[in-house]
């Protein structure tokens, strides 16, 4: 064979071995490595991500760690039956009747797990629902009224009322036990019962008349005072006229019939029915609130 076929053999044999060595080292070493730098890199930044996001959680747990036990339980089933029996205990309690209570579902809460949602029907007075939602709100629960809708059940005794209520009970994920959370967490202004009595006594419902009542109309406009001399405006929207009265003076408008008997900064003080009531500048004369008994004789 000619020397010169011999050395273009060799050279074309060298061409493709280092061709060959060449795709085989960038494919074979070059890139699995470079994929396998970059898994790792991954791998490491989700890891490290994990244990921040494990390193917040223990965090969490521990400043909210009593969150976790006020927590509704996770299976509805358990959720709904429980506290709804302990729904028809408190309305029991309470002195409701014809009382009802139905779960009606659960609502995803984003970032906070799921809601169990139940209504209320039943039938009572405003101090047996003061009552309620003085022990409602004392419960360990995290729950609350969503909606409420009242309505005389008779229009000659407005005492009587009817409640329609719709309540919503969180659940948190993970929670510690399955059981309903034991134990108080007051979110009421006040722990005693006896400061919202008042809510009883307030006028909300007036025994219907028929027709137009002129008082629902007759609006608390104006103190004018002059010296040690204070005057009170009442402006009637349904006529635009304006009544004026000073202390000791009768008020009459519509079914109200009452005396001014102390003017106060922004407020006065009706004389109505052997009882005190306190109206506050903007409202009606049915919006007045009894004052109690002790508030009274000071």
């Amino acid at each position: 064979m000619p020397l010169r076929n011999i050395i273009l053999i060799l050279a074309l044999a060298l061409f493709l071995g280092w061709y060959v060595s060449n795709w085989a080292y960038k494919s074979l070493y070059l890139e699995p490595r470079a994929k396998l730098t970059g898994e790792i890199t991954m791998l490491s930044n989700q890891i490290a991500q994990g244990k921040s996001s494990r390193d917040a959680m223990r965090q969490f747990n521990l400043q909210y760690d009593w969150l976790y036990y006020r927590t509704m339980p996770q299976v509805p089933n358990e959720a709904n039956s429980q506290y709804t029996f302990w729904l028809l205990e408190l309305l029991q309690y309470c002195g409701f009747e014809n009382y009802n209570v139905n779960p009606v579902g659960t609502v995803s809460v984003p970032r906070a797990g799921s809601a169990y949602q139940f209504t209320i029907r039943c039938n009572g007075s405003l101090s047996q629902l003061s009552y309620f939602l003085f022990e409602f709100y004392h419960a360990f629960f995290m729950h609350r009224i969503t909606t409420m809708t009242l309505a005389p059940i008779d229009e000659s005794n407005t005492e009587r009322l009817s409640f329609y209520m719709t309540v919503s009970a969180l659940a948190l994920p993970m929670p510690r036990t399955n059981q309903l959370p034991v134990g108080h967490y007051s979110r009421l202004y006040f722990d005693d019962l006896a400061a919202y009595d008042v809510i009883s006594n307030r006028n909300i419902l007036q025994k219907t008349r028929g027709g137009i009542d002129r008082a629902d109309y007759t609006v608390l406009r104006a103190i004018i005072r002059s010296g040690n001399e204070a005057e009170v405006w009442f402006f009637v929207r349904t006529d635009g006229t304006t009544i004026k009265a000073k202390l000791g003076d009768s008020i009459r408008s519509g079914s109200f019939s009452g005396k001014l008997v102390e003017i106060l900064d922004q407020d006065v003080v009706l004389e109505y029915d052997g009882e005190r009531w306190l109206l506050e500048n903007g409202e009606n004369l049915t919006e007045a609130f009894l004052l109690p008994p002790e508030t009274a004789e000071m």
